[in-house]
């Protein structure tokens, strides 16, 4: 073993060995610790309220804005946008190489480089993090394709898993492949929050703290635009239903339309419960048939209707009688004030013939008009034998 191979590998285990104070004190420079930086849920022109910050689980108390020097922060790991030799360069690579001094190099040299989307962890030596994670971005050069998006979020997938297998909490990122590399800002901030999104969904308890370090302007303003699609307080609800939807049989509508299976799933709700309605409806009318004293009003008048009059009860037609009636009782009075009464007798037969004619049965003349006629009958008779007993009497006077 080399000497200086034996002097980084000694040096790094030292380092580790140390407690935060004792590390403290073999920085070079200024450091800016964890809890001095503030998460993005209290970041200065975030609009969150004590009752959203106090949730049981915030994306925005997991995540952090920082615009300045990622040298200087004392956090457990902080990525290098390095090259694929890991040997040092320009842009953050040089000033990372730089802080950490040569012992650095040293253990670089011996990773034997790194391939693109891939990642690598080292010391951080003389820097407040105790890691370094070096990944290698694409080269777009202000040609993006799918395959530069690709190998950019697998970069951060590869930082992140890394952090995790060596127990780490907490993990600054510098922009990857915008400098020289030419990928372009706006893209791959998105790309980004995105990949550490998701991350952080499914490794909640696995982290304490994501820092997105910028160090240009132009970076600040996107990542400061943008964060709030991501780690908004008011959209944790939404993202973490929109993740959680799978295990409820749920999914999001996507961008431009509705989801298929969700309009599917729609389409059947709607048809269960007009297939329930009619079920309902149903069985309203099937209980008023069945039910024997729940008989409508309009059956037992049509019953009523169909039932054929007794024998003996008089049928009344409205209107034709009711005229002949007025008419009549007209015609009596008229006669009253004549002084011409009607004979109670005939007044009577005439009633019951009316009566009889309104009615199907056949008409009954009434006992005492059978009486008043066999009397005037035997008036008659007796009328005759009278005059032929007084012509006999004035014959025989005669004679």
């Amino acid at each position: 073993m080399s000497k200086k191979k034996k002097e980084w590998r000694a040096e790094k285990e030292r380092l580790l060995s140390l407690g935060l104070e004792d590390r403290r004190k073999d920085y070079r420079g200024n450091y800016v610790p964890l809890d001095k930086i503030a998460t993005w849920a209290n970041h200065d022109n975030n609009t969150a309220t004590e009752e959203e910050e106090q949730k049981s689980f915030s994306l925005a108390d997991k995540v952090s804005l920082y615009k300045g020097d990622i040298t200087t922060l004392e956090v457990d790991a902080i990525v290098n946008a390095a090259n694929s030799s890991l040997l040092g360069g320009g842009g953050v690579d040089g000033c990372i190489h730089r802080a950490a001094g040569h012992l650095l190099y040293e253990e670089c040299h011996a990773l034997n480089g790194c391939e693109t989307g891939k990642a690598k962890i080292t010391c951080g030596y003389d820097l407040p993090a105790k890691y370094v994670i070096h990944t290698v971005g694409p080269i777009a050069r202000g040609n993006v394709g799918q395959s530069q998006r690709d190998d950019l979020e697998s970069c951060y997938k590869y930082s992140l898993k890394l952090m995790k297998d060596n127990n780490l909490r907490s993990v600054a990122f510098p922009c990857i492949s915008t400098g020289i590399y030419g990928f372009p800002n706006e893209p791959a901030a998105e790309i980004a929050l995105k990949t550490v999104h998701d991350w952080i969904l499914s490794n909640q308890d696995e982290i304490d703290r994501v820092i997105f370090c910028v160090f240009l302007e132009t970076d600040y303003e996107i990542f400061k635009r943008k964060m709030s699609d991501f780690f908004s307080p008011d959209n944790d609800d939404h993202k973490t239903e929109k993740d959680a939807g799978v295990e409820e049989g749920n999914t999001e509508p996507v961008e431009g339309g509705e989801d298929d299976d969700v309009a599917d799933k729609k389409d059947e709700k709607q048809d269960e419960e007009m297939l329930s309605q009619q079920e309902e409806s149903t069985e309203d009318v099937t209980m008023q048939s069945q039910d024997p004293e729940g008989e409508s009003p309009d059956a037992e008048s049509k019953d009523e209707e169909a039932k054929p009059p007794e024998k003996g009860e008089p049928t009344v037609e409205a209107s034709p009688t009711a005229k002949k009636k007025v008419e009549q009782e007209n015609e009596k009075e008229t006669l009253k004030k004549e002084g011409q009464g009607e004979d109670p007798q005939v007044a009577e037969s005439t009633k019951s013939a009316d009566t009889g004619a309104d009615t199907n049965q056949e008409t009954e003349v009434p006992m005492e008009v059978l009486d008043a006629d066999q009397s005037v009958t035997t008036a008659k008779e007796s009328n005759t034998s009278s005059s032929t007993k007084d012509g006999q009497g004035d014959k025989n006077t005669q004679e």
